[in-house]
């Protein structure tokens, strides 16, 4: 996806809010959304779903969520969304608890960006913007066959209990006491937000 009308995304990871979108002027916000719509429509018809997840829209109409773009050079490569979300949890032994993770929302990378790093680099970017406390600190999405095992590869999360709500909350999530192992803190921090979008 060419990115080269876009100046709002920066080489490397550029973090948007609804926010900040809705305060974008009309060709900058016309430009962005060409490239977060198309991004989600192919992320839409590779987990085969029935529409995208992510548009510009959306964003803009979803205060508390946060959209990660990866550019490299001329081309938008990724796209990755978290927001809140609350859920309940059915555990293993029976009965459920509420829980209010950050969740994964959508994660997709372009087909030829694949396997040389791009995910890793948008996922780490993610993560150090949120300092949510690590992978396994957020709930995700009806993740893709892909992002199970990347989860896997990378962070070492495999065993969790499957959801009716089909979202997947892994075992390492959970501390001793039953409850959130990691405190999370995923407030919009403009010190964190300008060393995404200037050196990953």
């Amino acid at each position: 996806m060419n990115a080269t009308k876009c100046p709002i995304l920066r080489d490397g990871v550029t973090r948007l809010t609804g926010e900040q979108v809705a305060s974008l002027d009309a060709d900058d916000a016309e430009a962005l959304e060409a490239i977060v719509d198309a991004l989600g429509a192919e992320s839409g018809v590779a987990q085969a779903l029935k529409g995208p997840l992510t548009t510009l829209a959306k964003l803009r109409d979803a205060p508390a969520q946060r959209l990660y773009v990866l550019r490299e050079g001329s081309a938008a490569l990724g796209l990755l969304k978290v927001g809140p979300k609350h859920l309940y949890y059915w555990r293993k032994g029976g009965g459920t608890v509420e829980l209010d993770p950050p969740c994964v929302l959508d994660f997709y990378v372009a087909a030829a960006a694949q396997r040389r790093g791009a995910g890793r680099r948008l996922f780490e970017a993610m993560l150090e913007a949120e300092g949510a406390g690590g992978a396994s600190a957020f709930a995700y999405d009806r993740p893709s066959p892909k992002m199970l095992p990347f989860l896997r590869k990378h962070y070492g999360l495999g065993a969790f209990v499957e959801q009716p709500n089909n979202f997947v909350v892994f075992d390492s999530y959970f501390g001793a006491d039953g409850g959130p192992a990691r405190k999370s803190r995923c407030e919009n921090r403009q010190d964190t937000h300008a060393r995404v979008q200037g050196t990953v």
